[in-house]
């Protein structure tokens, strides 16, 4: 009988996000709740760009039959950050190697969002922006003996785009989608993930159709994404990983760096002061020398994390930024329809595993309805809930599925262990 010589076939990872069972794991939900993990993605790009230049955001987000459009007021999605999001073989991040209490740390979320029109089409998908002066057009193809994605980029100059960024993805059939959603455990419209955003965000308006939920004081504050990290909130091994990913962008023709360069960009390290009190071992030192045996040194490292700790005082937990009583008050009273006198709220500060949290939890009872759980990590809510013990506590304390309460809990800290790429659920 013949034999069959099996040859070894190739397939690039680059279609790990062009597959719909991949692209699942990739977002962390299924296809029904594609529209809200997208919406999410671009409302949390959104805010971040503009805390990144201090300005009070505002998201407008629109909804046709055929099309999820979001926009921002922030200054714009450069090009090369565009880009660099459709190399499907890189994660690119400014937050990856951080230890900093940001709304998104995995450098995927724009990738899944490229990718979703064309995985629901099968055959194509298309999306547009407009930024910086600049009108982008994305089309997503499959090459099918090369087993890659086909994307095409294209670029025409936009004179009226002169703020923010506007971004729309062509999704077919998308009003009636939400409408026909019956997932129980998941925000059922477009709308209530809004409105949520507003209950975690005081500084933030958010616009869709013609619903407007205000910003209930555009002066307030939280940890910013270009505020300094602390050294405080490393370890070894989280550091070394920090100075590998600098050490990599040197040897790819970024900027050298000295080690009393890199730790001038840690909280409380700013000061020439600070900085001259580095130990002689690490002076006129870079962190390439920090390589020993194509790694970095870990004893070296520790030295490094224990000098900058001792230079620097460890920020309080309130910096992180408290929402407060009144807003989720109020919000309580507008949007979920509570009884004010039946209003109760609690703050938690502290500290674990010598990283800094700030939990707030808010109750109040309505006439109608049954229990809604809502849930925030850094200023942004969760699809479903992120932390299993939240509903058995609440079941201890006989506050059961068919009570009418509505609860929120919001919680910041520098870190969350996800323990999936769609950061749905966390590791406590």
């Amino acid at each position: 009988m013949q034999k069959l010589k099996r040859p070894f076939f190739e397939v690039s990872r680059e279609m790990e996000f062009f597959d719909e069972k991949e692209l699942t794991m990739q977002i962390g939900h299924e296809k029904e709740s594609w529209p809200l993990c997208v919406l999410k993605e671009l409302i949390d790009n959104g805010l971040d760009a503009c805390e990144t230049v201090g300005i009070p955001p505002e998201i407008e987000v629109t909804i046709e039959n055929d099309s999820l459009c979001v926009r921002d007021n922030g200054p714009g999605l450069p090009t090369k950050v565009l880009k660099k999001s459709l190399d499907y073989l890189k994660r690119v991040s400014d937050k990856l190697f951080y230890i900093s209490p940001t709304r998104g740390q995995l450098g995927n979320a724009l990738k899944t969002v490229w990718a979703v029109p064309f995985v629901l089409n099968g055959e194509h998908g298309e999306i547009e922006v407009w930024s910086q002066k600049l009108h982008h057009t994305i089309v997503v193809e499959l090459d099918r003996i090369s087993q890659k994605p086909a994307i095409d980029h294209r670029s025409e100059a936009d004179p009226s785009v002169k703020k923010g960024t506007l971004i729309k993805i062509h999704w077919p059939n998308l009003a009636s989608l939400i409408e026909q959603s019956e997932n129980d455990d998941l925000y059922n419209t477009m709308e209530d993930l809004i409105m949520k955003y507003a209950a975690f965000n005081p500084h933030a308006t958010f616009r869709i159709g013609e619903k407007v939920y205000e910003a209930s004081d555009i002066h307030w504050k939280k940890w910013g994404p270009t505020d300094p990290t602390s050294p405080h909130w490393y370890t070894t091994e989280t550091l070394r990983a920090l100075i590998a990913g600098y050490i990599s962008r040197e040897q790819n023709g970024g900027p050298t760096r000295t080690v009393r360069e890199f730790i001038s960009e840690f909280r409380g390290l700013s000061r020439t002061d600070k900085q001259k009190e580095l130990p002689e071992k690490f002076k006129d030192v870079y962190l390439h020398d920090l390589v020993k045996d194509r790694d970095i040194d870990l004893e070296r490292v520790k030295d490094l994390l224990d000098v900058m700790k001792g230079l620097s005082t460890a920020p309080k937990p309130a910096i992180l930024g408290i929402i407060g009583k009144d807003h989720l008050k109020n919000w309580l009273i507008k949007y979920e329809g509570i009884t004010e006198i039946s209003f109760q709220y609690v703050k938690i500060v502290g500290f674990e595993n010598n990283l800094p949290h700030v939990l707030e939890v808010a109750f109040g009872i309505y006439e109608k309805g049954e229990r809604n759980i809502i849930v925030g990590l850094n200023w942004a809510p969760c699809l479903e809930n992120p932390m299993e013990e939240l509903s058995y506590l609440l079941g201890q304390m006989r506050i059961d599925r068919y009570d009418p309460i509505s609860v929120i809990v919001h919680t910041a800290r520098p870190r969350f262990e996800f323990v999936d790429r769609g950061k749905g659920r966390i590791e406590l």
